[in-house]
């Protein structure tokens, strides 16, 4: 096209494009007034044939993606959900972000859903329990849509990219901490997790891994929920009881049982006297940070996890993440660096 008058070069586009001469100006000029496939077209067009001129940047059409989320009662719960609602709007892509809830107790329906939804989407963010039947839902959506799993990752499910905190990093970290406090002595006591939760399993295989490297482990007393909570902070007072030496509290999941122990602390100077690790920030864990209630707070940083996932799903359609790693550093708070509690109020 070299030696080509301007209008020469707009006709060439617009034959080529099958369009009129105007739209091509349009679309080159960056006039508007043109659908996006048209524009499309004509830029695809311009550059098949050579175009010597510096062209628009093509159009990319919002996304579309929906968090399917296994609803529970935990904070962290919350927290997920408010990052997804705050994210859209902080982020840099286009995209609207559907959530949909459905009880924890109910993986078929999740599973169920997912291959519902799964060919009207351009991604998938999936919170959720480590059921084998959502395991085999992804496995069948994961050849329509982008399939990320966030927070919590599910055994052999085929999906894109877990986002999210190493766990067992972070279990081992905790680990770390707990057996500099029992150095001149002492236990450390270990409420063992929800085994459908992967996340906590994973902390809790990191911490107990850590022991048994050191040669600890028989510092370790486990405690076993029994999910009623006024049996099980009995059960609690009973163990330690037995175990008077014990100079350390850490739960790999923070919930309302967990919350019940620490409120309990408040009047009672066993349990006060413990020092507890903790995963995940709350209203309530700062407030325990801010009181002494609380010592260590190994945090998940939900609103990282969301903006890595849509910039995951985003790159896949053709935009530019600035993020170019899926893990996510997990955070450590402390008395001395407690975030702001608004953080953690309602939108």
């Amino acid at each position: 096209m070299t030696g080509k008058t301007r209008k020469d070069r707009f006709q060439d586009i617009a034959v080529h494009a099958k369009v009129s001469t105007a739209t091509v100006d349009r679309v080159l000029n960056e006039r508007g007034g043109v659908s996006q496939k048209t524009v499309l077209k004509v830029l695809s067009s311009a550059k098949t044939l050579g175009t010597k001129r510096i062209l628009p940047l093509a159009p990319r059409r919002p996304l579309i993606v929906e968090a399917v989320l296994s609803r529970s009662s935990s904070t962290y719960y919350d927290r997920l959900n408010k990052a997804l609602q705050q994210v859209a709007k902080l982020i840099d892509i286009p995209v609207t972000i559907y959530r949909t809830h459905i009880g924890a107790e109910h993986p078929s329906k999740l599973a169920k859903y997912l291959k519902e939804i799964s060919a009207n989407r351009d991604g998938i963010i999936v919170f959720a329990g480590d059921f084998p039947e959502v395991a085999e839902a992804i496995k069948t959506v994961v050849n329509k849509t982008v399939v990320i799993t966030i927070s919590t990752d599910i055994t052999n499910c085929d999906r894109h990219c877990y986002v999210g905190i190493d766990n067992f990093k972070a279990g081992k970290s905790a680990a770390k901490i707990s057996e500099a406090m029992c150095r001149k002595g002492g236990k450390v006591l270990v409420i063992t997790p929800q085994y459908l939760a992967k996340s906590q399993v994973e902390r809790f295989k990191g911490f107990s891994q850590f022991f048994e490297e050191v040669g600890f482990l028989n510092k370790l007393v486990f405690f076993q929920r029994k999910r009623k909570p006024n049996v099980d902070l009995e059960n609690l007072f009973t163990t330690l009881e037995a175990n008077s030496d014990t100079r350390v509290l850490y739960s790999p999941i923070n919930d309302n049982f967990l919350e019940l122990v620490i409120e309990t602390g408040r009047h009672d100077e066993g349990i006060r006297s413990l020092a507890k690790i903790v995963h995940d920030l709350s209203s309530h864990s700062v407030e325990c940070l801010a009181t002494g209630l609380i010592d260590i707070v190994l945090d998940s940083n939900p609103l990282q996890q969301v903006f890595k996932a849509i910039e995951f799903i985003a790159s896949h359609h053709g935009h530019t993440a600035t993020l170019s790693a899926s893990a996510v550093d997990f955070q450590l708070y402390t008395l001395e660096n407690l975030p702001a509690r608004e953080l953690f109020t309602e939108v």
